[in-house]
Order: C-alpha cells, then structure tokens, then sequence
C-alpha cells in the first residue's frame, strides 16, 4: 500500500478512536504470521516485519513496520522519554524479539546481504552460503555446501586460504585483506576479505565465518585514475620535453645562423679596405659565397622540415636512374671531402625507377655530408649502389668517429645531435637525418643507422622499392 493511503487509513482510525493514541508498554517485533494489520487492513506476510505493541488497558495491535512507524508519527510519540534529573533518557520502547525470530531476523539479514557471507570448517569445507555467494560467484547454495572452500580460490592463491585457516585457528581475525577469488564462469573476482572464528558454546573454535566484498568496481576506478595520472605525467613530460626542445632549437639555429654570418660579415668588413690585394680579394668572396651557401642550406632544411610536418613537401615523381642521382651527390660533395682528404670509393651499378630525382640527390648528399663531417683527415667513405629484383640499396660506409649503440635509435630525430653543447666540434643542427628518413619513407621505402660503437665509423643503408 501507499505511504500516503496508508497514513490516510490510520488517521481516520484514530479520528474514529480505533486505534489508541497511548503510548504501549512494550514492542514485539518478528515476521509476519499472515494475520491481519490493524492499521492498513492487509496481511503480514512472512516476509514482512511485524510489530506488535502492548497498551496498558490490555489491547495489542499488530501493525507492519511502516503502519507502526505512520501511527507513531500521528500520534506524536516520540521512541524516548525527557531526561529526568539530568540522567539517562529512558526508552520509551522495549523491543523484545523471541529467540526463534531472531534467529530468523538475523538468517534474513544474511540472506539480503550484497556481500557473500560463508562460513566453513577449519578444514575448509563449506558449511553456508547466503545468496550474496551465489550472486557473486554463480556457485547456488546447494552445489557450494559440502565442497571444500578452494571451489572459489584460484590455484596460484591456494597458499593464501591456508595461511588465513591457520590464522583462524590462532585466533586471529582478519579484517579488510584485499584478493582475488575465483567464480564459477572463470571470471575473476576482485574481493575485500574479513574472516573471523567461529566458537561453540565451549569457546572452542571450530570453523570460520568469511564476509567478501566485491570491489571490482573500485579496482577498476583505481585502475583508470591511475591511467589518467600516468597519461597526465607523460604529456607533462612530454611538454616540458618540448620546452627544452623549443629552447635547444632556438640556441641552436641562433648558433648556425650567427656562425657563417659573422664570416659574412668579417669578410665583407675586409673588401672595403682599398689595400686589399686581388688574391686576398678572391679568397674574400669566396668566404661569403660559402657563409651564405651555408646558411641558404639552414633555412632550406628548416622549410623542408616545415614542409614535411604539415603534409606539403611536394616529389615531382618521374623515372630516373639512381646512379646518375648517386653521381651527382658524390660530385657535389667531393670538393668538401678533397678538402679533408678524405677517399671516397664508389661501387655503383645502373638501377632505374619512379621517384624525385631531387629528393633522392639531397638523401645521399646528406649522408655524405654527414659521413664526411665526422670522418678524421685521411679518412674513407665507400658508397654502395646495388638491387635485387624489387629493391634498391643505396650504403654509404665511412671509419670516422661512429655512434654509440645506445644513442642509434635517436639519429634521425629532429634537431638531434650527440653533443649539443655550444662548444661541440661539429656545427649543424641535426635536420640532415631527419630529412633523409622522411624522403625515403615518402618513396616507400626506409633508412637504417648501424655501429659497432665509437671510433668505429658508422653505415647507413637507404632501400628503395624498385617499381616496373
């Protein structure tokens, strides 16, 4: 019935003089017995709480516990008596249940729990198992008693159920111990465990009784909360790690840039002195042709970095012979290399295929740039031009300073070098790489760094799928 129907039916009662409007003298509280309830008319059921309340002029009603709570409030009856002389309040109530209803109440208590109340032998056999267990573990109660407790354990936590028995039988009470057990379908189940001994009238233990908790939920939650921190500790690293980026890149184009435009300056500084022989002249211009030359290749890699970072850089595909492209790097780069005299030994076969003959000169040229900047006076570098039916190898090998294993996987990051120091030996900004990995993997095709570790030079191979 209604809360509202049922409150309507006891004030009439009341306004009627049906129901008293005394306070009783005692409360009787069980399960209902089907009888009627004096207040809304309908029957207790067993399943219902049913109160029953003594007056003093020998009337008894029997209500539901709702209808008990409705007469209270419309008779303004309050559970407790004023205080008297600055005591204690003195119940108004004494509720007094009957050992076969209490046993009752408290089997319903167990039965209604969301937690899965067992009790078992020190032995580990299953003696209860309320409806919290089956709903938990999919085990029902008549399949669950009589089996041994290791029914919900998984293998790998058998040692732990026999650590808390021998702790049962110590004694001790174990409170909140945080597991995993095992449910009928396979699943595992995240619990919280409180295990208390059982005793017979005697004292002595003779089992326990196990209350499990399913946190999955919670679990989960601490394992997402911990997915947002790592995520929010990785992007904070990683912002930090663009900071210092930023700031690197600055010092650095701010270094190569300063570099070839002090020369720049120095020797144009030098042609407006009249005393300026010819050949002084000559080796002037030829200074600031290179210092410029040098600083249009920054900014050229800066705008091909830009480029390739946004999707723009454009390949003007086309066949081509790959040999004619090597040739053309290794004419360009020779001077640089005779100027150190360092050999540059070539093996080379013809390889036609589709791709931008530009791009692919400025890939081998950037590694012979690079082979040459860390090759010693009198050094080598050998370049390798060679196919198989569907790929071609372009390998440029030099005996220079060479790369430390740990440090391989990062040469082809931006602005990368292995001394970044403004006091470093080689000046560069660590672009060259880079590029180079992009163009080739524009080409569908990838580059790969390999060393035995410093002083030992270094090879780089650049495979290129060969297209009919």
């Amino acid at each position: 019935m209604e809360s509202v129907k049922r409150t309507e039916r006891i004030t009439d009662k009341l306004r009627h003089g049906l129901l008293p409007a005394t306070k009783p003298l005692k409360i009787w509280a069980g399960f209902g017995k089907g009888r009627r309830c004096d207040g809304c008319d309908e029957t207790i059921r067993s399943v219902d709480i049913e109160q029953e309340l003594d007056f003093d002029d020998g009337r008894t009603l029997r209500l539901h516990d709702a209808c008990s709570q409705a007469w209270r409030w419309k008779t303004d009856i309050n559970c407790v008596e004023p205080q008297v002389g600055g005591g204690q309040a003195a119940p108004l109530f004494a509720f007094a249940i009957s050992p076969e209803n209490a046993l009752l109440l408290l089997a319903a208590i167990v039965e209604s729990s969301d937690d899965a109340i067992v009790s078992k032998t020190l032995d580990g056999v299953i003696t209860s198992w309320n409806g919290g267990a089956d709903r938990m573990f999919g085990w029902p109660a008549h399949l669950a008693i009589g089996k041994h407790i290791s029914l919900i354990v998984p293998e790998d936590r058998r040692a732990e159920e026999d650590d808390v028995l021998a702790r049962i039988r110590r004694s001790e009470r174990i409170e909140h111990f945080e597991t995993v057990r095992l449910a009928r379908d396979g699943r595992l189940v995240d619990v919280s465990l409180t295990v208390s001994p059982v005793r017979n009238a005697a004292g002595t233990i003779i089992g326990a009784s196990k209350v499990a908790r399913d946190v999955s939920e919670r679990r989960r939650m601490d394992q997402y909360r911990n997915v947002l921190l790592t995520h929010e500790h990785q992007a904070r690293t990683a912002a930090e790690a663009l900071i210092r980026a930023k700031d690197q890149f600055l010092a650095t184009i701010s270094h190569e840039l300063r570099t070839p435009l002090n020369a720049i300056f120095g020797w144009a500084r030098l042609l407006e002195r009249p005393e300026l022989d010819e050949q002084a002249r000559k080796r002037a211009i030829t200074a600031i042709v290179n210092g410029a030359s040098a600083q249009a290749r920054l900014v050229d890699d800066l705008l091909d970095l830009s480029r390739v970072v946004t999707g723009r850089l454009r390949l003007d595909m086309g066949p081509l012979s790959l040999h004619d492209v090597v040739e053309a790097a290794l004419e360009a780069i020779q001077p640089t290399a005779r100027a150190k005299g360092i050999q540059l030994v070539t093996a080379l076969v013809e390889v036609h295929m589709l791709g931008a003959a530009d791009r692919l000169q400025q890939v081998v040229w950037n590694l012979l740039a690079n082979a040459v900047k860390f090759s010693s006076r009198g050094g080598r570098i050998d370049v390798v031009l060679r196919h198989s039916v569907s790929e071609a190898e372009i390998i440029v090998s030099d005996n220079g300073e060479g790369i430390s294993p740990d440090l391989l996987p990062q040469v082809f990051r931006e602005f990368w070098q292995e001394d970044s120091s403004p006091t470093r030996a080689h000046q560069g900004m660590g672009l060259g790489l880079t590029l180079v990995k992009h163009i080739v993997e524009l080409h569908g095709g990838h580059v790969r760094a390999e060393s035995l570790g410093k002083g030992k030079g270094a090879t780089f191979t650049v495979t290129l799928p060969l297209t009919a």
